[in-house]
């Protein structure tokens, strides 16, 4: 990125985003059942749709949670944003470096990190569990923690793939963390893709 323009949403990307996230954040008024169910120290997966990623940005902010960004242009703006509300950030995706990203967020785990995937992005189709989280749950062992928002209003919907939620300014929203669910290398894969499926029903 060289252009004037780029160099704008770059800065607009670090720096206005994760204030503006946090002014409207901390209008909503928050529920999270099964809080205490999230490790402090440990290993742990957390699974996420899509479409629910803006609320749970805020939500689970300075936590050192890393989570799995595309390699695009648009993912590059991401990143930024994340890593100035206290992620870590692993680059890659299913059409660009996935397998490599998908065996760094695996490393991350055996060292004790915490991740956090969206099982249908960066593309969708929506709501349905692809192979990245699968391949986490069955080869690391580490505890898998589904977390879904079950209740926001007001907000609105975007026309996308993913109907990406944006809570409105004091909008109530309510999210579940679920399990954990442990898995073994000798777990079939399908069965995982089941019950994490089961776990995160869409909304």
């Amino acid at each position: 990125m060289s252009k004037f323009s780029d160099r704008v949403l770059l800065f607009i990307a670090e720096h206005i985003f994760p204030l503006a996230l946090k002014i409207l954040g901390a209008t909503w008024r928050i529920e999270i059942d099964g809080e205490e169910k999230m490790p402090a120290h440990g290993a742990a997966i957390y699974p996420i749709w899509h479409g629910h990623l803006l609320a749970h940005t805020y939500a689970f902010r300075n936590r050192g949670i890393n989570v799995l960004v595309s390699r695009s242009r648009d993912g590059e703006l991401i990143a930024r944003a994340l890593k100035k509300l206290g992620y870590g950030v692993v680059r890659g995706s299913s059409s660009r470096g996935g397998t490599k990203a998908v065996l760094q967020m695996a490393d991350i785990i055996a060292g004790g990190g915490q991740v956090a995937i969206t099982p249908d992005g960066p593309r969708g189709p929506a709501y349905q569990i692809k192979d990245g989280v699968v391949y986490l749950a069955k080869n690391t062992g580490a505890p898998v923690f589904p977390v879904i928002i079950t209740f926001a209003r007001p907000t609105i919907r975007l026309n996308s793939w993913d109907r990406f939620m944006i809570p409105l300014p004091f909008a109530k929203v309510k999210i579940a963390v679920v399990g954990p669910l442990t898995f073994s290398k000798d777990s079939d894969p399908e069965a995982i893709r089941g019950q994490i499926f089961s776990s995160m029903p869409p909304w």
